[in-house]
């Protein structure tokens, strides 16, 4: 599930901020989908969850298939972790020249190309910290995700509270810390990658 969160999230979030700040066309709907990316700060994550069952798990609902499932617990991961994430990649893509896309424009380069060529590389640390952030505290959530998972979905995170209710003490250490080496693993391969790519794509940076 957080590998899913830290891809999937990275690509929906930082895309949907560029569109936000850099799109020029309906403003009223930049100004709603900016608001609704900040309202997840102010719900907690219990009340997300809780949320999540009555409307999911509605009979009537069409989304029900999703109840129990990983797509759900992904989806209820990534909105409760959005906030964060996309007030971070505004404040990146507010220190890029607002000139790059007029002069796509006037080049005719497709917006998507300058998005893919020049945005995205520039912003590639923030991208990285992203993703990052979303994985590590993927690993680690409970509060919204104990209310959805089904059978064949349970988190780590989740399995180490049954333990430590049934007793099983040590198990439930030995899990908190196998968390724990993941979260460390990954963020040692996050600084390596980042190490590389930054070497590479970003030697601007260093001249």
């Amino acid at each position: 599930m957080a590998g899913g969160v830290a891809v999937i999230g990275t690509l929906v979030i930082f895309t949907n901020a560029w569109l936000v700040e850099k799109s020029k066309e309906f403003p009223l709907l930049r100004q709603t989908v900016h608001l609704f990316a900040i309202l997840p700060m102010a719900v907690p994550g219990m009340v997300l969850g809780l949320a999540y069952i009555f409307f999911f798990n509605h009979p009537n609902n069409p989304l029900n298939v999703l109840y129990g499932t990983m797509a759900i617990l992904i989806l209820n991961t990534l909105i409760h972790f959005y906030t964060v994430c996309h007030l971070t990649s505004m404040t990146a893509l507010k220190q890029l020249d607002p000139e790059f896309e007029s002069v796509g424009a006037s080049l005719k380069v497709p917006f998507w190309r300058t998005y893919t060529r020049v945005t995205l590389p520039v912003s590639l640390p923030a991208v990285l910290d992203i993703s990052v952030y979303l994985f590590v505290n993927a690993m680690t959530t409970v509060s919204a995700v104990v209310f959805l998972y089904g059978p064949d979905t349970r988190l780590a995170a989740v399995s180490v509270l049954h333990l430590d209710e049934a007793g099983y003490f040590a198990s439930a250490a030995a899990m908190a810390v196998l968390i724990l080496l993941t979260s460390m693993g990954v963020k040692i391969l996050h600084a390596l990658v980042t190490h590389l790519l930054l070497k590479k794509a970003q030697v601007w940076r260093q001249r």
